[in-house]
């Protein structure tokens, strides 16, 4: 009997919206490398339906994206933090369900590689270009 109600949570667990994760970065050796887990809050990578949050950070490892990395639900650059798509990177953020703003740039994004943005409205996104250094490819697909 027991097992039903440890079940319920588990199931409970896996269909429910994922939280806010922030990058901390500075883990040793890959200190800005957005694919190490241990440089996220929760310990995993950010992912579908996650929303990533880049803080101002004391030590100045901010994340760099260098390759192909799982589509996140929102991001958040705060002020005074950067992040940085490098020319082999790709970043996808699929604002399907967000009811506010999938991207909120406070702080600076510098793309050389490819950002690429869907279900979100023009308008929230012409509003952070001024925050967004776009040297590479940036997709809005509506």
């Amino acid at each position: 009997m027991r097992t039903l109600p440890v079940l319920s949570i588990v199931l409970l667990a896996c269909f429910t919206a994922k939280a806010q994760v922030y990058w901390q970065g500075g883990f040793p050796g890959r200190e800005t490398e957005w694919t190490e887990p241990r440089n996220w809050s929760t310990g995993q990578v950010p992912g579908w339906k996650d929303f990533a949050v880049i803080p101002y950070q004391d030590h100045g490892f901010y994340p760099e994206v260098s390759s192909v990395v799982p589509l996140i639900q929102a991001l958040a650059v705060r002020k005074e933090a950067t992040l940085t798509i490098a020319p082999e990177g790709v970043l996808t953020i699929d604002g399907e369900g967000k009811e506010d703003e999938a991207i909120r740039l406070q702080g600076f994004l510098f793309n050389f590689g490819a950002l690429i943005l869907t279900e979100m409205e023009l308008g929230p996104v012409e509003s952070q270009l001024a925050h967004l250094d776009n040297q590479g490819v940036c997709s809005l697909v509506t």
